[in-house]
């Protein structure tokens, strides 16, 4: 996984810098790929990222033309990966080697649950890094650990203590502390910056016991 995870993300990012540059369709990264420059290390096997199809009136039938002129391999089939597209507003699809899966999340900006809130509202602070020496767009350290709370799993809020633990002197609170309560998740943040370093203790204290 040590070389095939770096070649994967290369192949996306590849494809989507090119469907920016000439679509005018951003993305941004976001997920368990990020902890390598946001949290504490851990191997993961999938790569997640979020994508703006709306905004430049793109159809997902469209841009599901453009991952297979990329040859990425469906999770079951194209048929199957559109129509399920359309009702979740995710595709999953995996890498030329059919290895690494591809976690694919299409911006939603009718729908007003938190989950799907949450993307547009970090795409507006997205930032440039280098991941595996990649130039690429990656959700801001911020963002990361509002959507990891809005996630809310065990791993989830364990990234998020990584990167609040090692960034808290540099990170925009009061930004957070709006978002925060405008996605109903201050709780969750409030525990999170108590200095809770223990996913249990934290989940035990969510749950009221």
């Amino acid at each position: 996984m040590n070389e095939i995870l770096p070649s994967a993300l290369k192949q996306i990012i590849n494809f989507l810098e090119k469907l920016e540059e000439e679509n005018f369709i951003n993305y941004y990264l976001v997920g368990g790929i990020l902890v390598n420059i946001y949290s504490v290390f851990r191997m993961t096997q999938d790569i997640d990222f979020v994508i703006d199809l709306i905004s430049n009136e793109m159809n997902i039938e469209s841009y599901i033309l453009q991952l297979q002129k990329f040859e990425f391999s469906p999770l079951q089939d194209w048929k199957t990966t559109i129509s399920l597209a359309k009702q979740s507003k995710i595709i999953q699809f995996f890498d030329k080697q059919d290895v690494v899966k591809f976690d694919n999340y299409i911006i939603d900006k009718i729908d007003r649950n938190k989950y799907k809130r949450v993307g547009p509202i970090a795409l507006k602070r997205r930032l440039r890094e280098k991941l595996f020496n990649i130039e690429c767009w990656v959700v801001s350290k911020e963002d990361f650990i509002i959507s990891k709370l809005v996630y809310g799993g065990w791993q989830d809020y364990t990234d998020a203590l990584g990167c609040w633990m090692r960034f808290s002197e540099t990170l925009d609170v009061p930004y957070m502390e709006k978002v925060g309560k405008d996605l109903e998740i201050k709780r969750e943040l409030d525990l999170l910056m108590s200095g809770i370093d223990d996913p249990d203790d934290y989940f035990k204290q969510i749950k009221g016991y």
